[in-house]
């Protein structure tokens, strides 16, 4: 009887344990990161009576959590992969969304512009042609400003982002130390597993790879440690390493991410991923900043060529045409570690050879070295000494120091972020537009040759002799000379450049031929000069010569859409393993209430045997004690 009734109270004890162990599963059907729970029993141990073995009944051997960490390990990298590829493709969109507009885009507000330089073109003494061609230029230049603000707002959404993101994840890292804390005292005091604890740090790990990719390492005592990017610690069993947003040495308005380690900062921007902050850095270090570098290439490539051409040409006053537009010069700016006060200055001065990158420059005990900002590759074509005289030439720009650098000082060149921004119409007046070229070619009517002169060419609209008459005289069919001096070799078809202009000469010319070039006086009817303004979209003035500004738009408006698409696929496919990895966690780890309710009416039953059996041994106990009265 006394082992019957042994057996049944363990029975009861066990069971009511498992009965409350179900309850706790039903309860936290809905709990997100829970972890269904399970009772496993053991035989207690038993009792020789003799020869033989009598068993003491059943004990609960744990209540442990169903787990796998291949499965939690997946869905960490799977939530880390899906919130960067998510915030990547957020971000990413908007900008497609800007350049792309079929109204307001790019391409429709340049289309709208050099339309209308076609317009003053077929009607070079319309004055209400000019006013509309410079109030699309108005338009043009307010377009790209309003890109670039567009540009400049994903920027500050940028910074808000990474300063929120910082911020959560120093209390994720905190809340993640304190659990540690907890489970460590929890396993020495009582030597099992803390589940509820467990599950908790585990949702903290899941919410903390929403934010920025980690990697964990499991110690003895039951604590984790968690690392970022290059093996950088965020958690140390009970101690949490603080994050922060910081300036940029440069530039203020750009904030970077430092940890503190050991009473000091390190910068570990560029050692960020996954997670929503590394799509965020990835977008700007990315897609935001070559589409700023890029605009400001094209904005300097439309303005830089048409004040070229319009200074080629003469105005509806006779006078030599001035420049359309303004833009800013290229940005350098100082670390805040300079030790000295030196300053660099710069401007560009060939714009085929314009990248748009941005360069570090850096004075070490070598010298001065440059590199890539994006790619941290050294730039090896830079020429000159930097001095007035003699400036570095980077990429097109040039650049030049203002006094003596120390050792260890750092520069930040942006030869084009802020020339979209910048682009200013400086012409006010339509008379002022250039539509008519510069200077004129003539041949004399009393030659007796075959030769022809074509239409001048203006190619150095800085040449001070640009409007000085010209005679071209031949001496022979195979010599010419100019201006009454020298004699030059004739060959048909080669071209002839001077003071600026450039003509050719076909055919066969007679000795005593005359040739000429002479200002291009009274030509209110001349266009020449707008159908070159007009067909300026087309030249091949970047990329060393070998790309146009429309080919440069095109590109930047399709590198975008392809960089919107592949975020796109990507965030879908993130998406899609996500959701996978998540489920098979769930079917692990999840509570299927089907199944508690099983359990619960089978535990719910052995309870109620178990207790049947302690009424019997009660029974069986009081009919013994009876017969002894």
């Amino acid at each position: 009887m006394g082992d019957m009734l042994g057996n049944a109270l363990s029975g009861l004890v066990s069971y009511q344990r498992a009965l409350a162990t179900t309850s706790h599963n039903i309860a936290n059907a809905d709990t997100e990161g829970y972890s269904r729970q399970r009772v496993d029993f053991a035989t207690r141990i038993p009792q020789q009576s003799g020869a033989i073995t009598i068993g003491s009944g059943v004990k609960v051997a744990s209540v442990s959590r169903v787990y796998d960490s291949f499965t939690v390990d997946q869905l960490r990298y799977s939530q880390a992969a899906f919130s960067q590829a998510d915030a990547y493709y957020q971000l990413t969109s908007q900008v497609d969304n800007t350049l792309a507009d079929s109204e307001l885009g790019l391409s429709a507000s340049l289309s709208r512009f050099y339309n209308s330089l076609q317009d003053v073109a077929d009607n070079p003494s319309s004055i209400s042609a000019r006013q509309l061609m410079l109030a699309e230029a108005q338009g043009l230049g307010d377009r790209m400003a309003d890109i670039s603000s567009q540009m400049a707002s994903l920027d500050r959404e940028v910074n808000t982002r990474i300063a929120a993101s910082v911020s959560d994840i120093n209390d994720l890292s905190a809340q993640i130390a304190d659990i540690n804390l907890k489970i460590s005292q929890a396993q020495g005091k009582f030597g099992t597993e803390p589940n509820d604890l467990l599950d908790q740090r585990d949702q903290a790990l899941l919410q903390l790879n929403e934010l920025i990719g980690t990697s964990s390492v499991e110690q003895k005592d039951g604590t984790i440690s968690v690392f970022i990017g290059n093996g950088e610690a965020l958690v140390l069993g009970e101690r949490a390493v603080s994050m922060r947003a910081v300036a940029n040495e440069f530039d203020p308005s750009r904030i970077e991410i430092a940890l503190d380690v050991g009473g000091s900062s390190a910068n570990i921007t560029n050692s960020v991923r996954g997670g929503s902050l590394g799509g965020t850095l990835s977008f700007r270090d990315g897609v935001l900043s070559d589409t700023n570098n890029e605009l400001g290439r094209i904005t300097v490539a439309i303005a830089d060529s048409l004040n070229s051409l319009n200074r080629s040409g003469v105005d509806l006053n006779g006078a030599q045409g001035g420049n359309i537009f303004s833009v800013p010069d290229p940005e350098v700016f100082r670390s805040k570690h300079n030790t000295s006060g030196a300053e660099l200055s710069a401007e560009i001065t060939d714009m085929s050879a314009l990248t748009g990158g941005n360069t570090l420059i850096r004075l070490d005990g070598s010298g001065w070295r440059f590199y890539d900002e994006s790619s941290g590759a050294e730039l090896t074509s830079v020429t000159g000494s930097g001095s007035l005289a003699d400036p570095f030439i980077v990429d097109g720009v040039s650049v030049s120091l203002t006094s003596p650098a120390a050792v260890g000082d750092q520069f930040l060149l942006r030869s084009t972020k802020g020339a979209a921004d910048g682009l200013k119409v400086v012409m006010s007046d339509p008379a002022g537009i250039a539509a008519a070229a510069a200077t004129r070619s003539t041949t004399d009517l009393n030659n007796i040759g075959s030769g022809k002169i074509s239409e001048t060419d203006v190619v150095d609209s800085s040449n001070p002799n640009l409007l000085d008459p010209v005679d071209i005289e031949f001496l022979s069919a195979n010599t010419y000379q100019i201006n009454g001096a020298g004699s030059f070799t004739y060959t048909s078809g080669s071209d002839i450049t001077i003071n600026g202009n450039k003509v050719v000469i076909s055919g066969s010319p007679a000795a005593g031929d005359h040739f000429a070039i002479s200002p291009n006086t009274n030509a209110q009817g001349d266009n020449r000069n707008l159908l070159k303004m007009a067909a300026a979209e087309k030249n091949k003035v970047l990329n060393g010569g070998s790309a146009s500004i429309q080919d440069t738009v095109n590109g930047l408006v399709g590198d975008i859409a392809v960089a919107t698409r592949s975020a796109q696929i990507n965030h879908q496919s993130q998406e899609n393993l996500l959701n996978q990895t998540l489920s098979n966690h769930q079917s692990i780890s999840g509570v299927n209430l089907d199944e508690e309710a099983a359990n619960l009416l089978k535990f719910q039953q052995a309870y109620q045997a178990a207790a049947q059996a302690a009424s019997v041994a009660n029974d069986m106990f009081q009919a013994l004690m009876g017969a002894f009265r």
